[in-house]
């Protein structure tokens, strides 16, 4: 079985072979990302692995930069139709497009 960091050290092998070539840094990449959702299926984690090594496959390339957002978000799951009713509009004056 294989482990988290010896994916994350297979596919920094790969990349770095191909990381001077456009056209094979593509091909990389898209069967990193294969090869990321076959692993995550073997391991059955909480979805962390998955989300890891979708960022890590995405830095390498120069024209990705991450948000601050994606690493401060938190999961919200509003218990009650009350909470609902106080959350969405809050949503929505918050994110309409004036």
């Amino acid at each position: 079985m294989i482990t988290e960091i010896d994916f994350y050290l297979s596919l920094f092998d790969e990349f770095l072979i191909v990381q001077n070539n456009d056209q094979e840094k593509i091909f990389w990449k898209l069967n990193a990302i294969i090869k990321l959702m076959q692993t995550a299926e073997t391991l059955k984690g909480d979805g962390d692995f998955c989300e890891n090594g979708l960022r890590m496959i995405m830095s390498l390339f120069n024209n990705y930069t991450s948000n601050s957002y994606e690493f401060n978000s938190k999961k919200f799951n509003p218990t009650s139709e009350i909470e609902k009713e106080i959350v969405l509009p809050i949503l929505k004056h918050e994110f309409a497009v004036i």
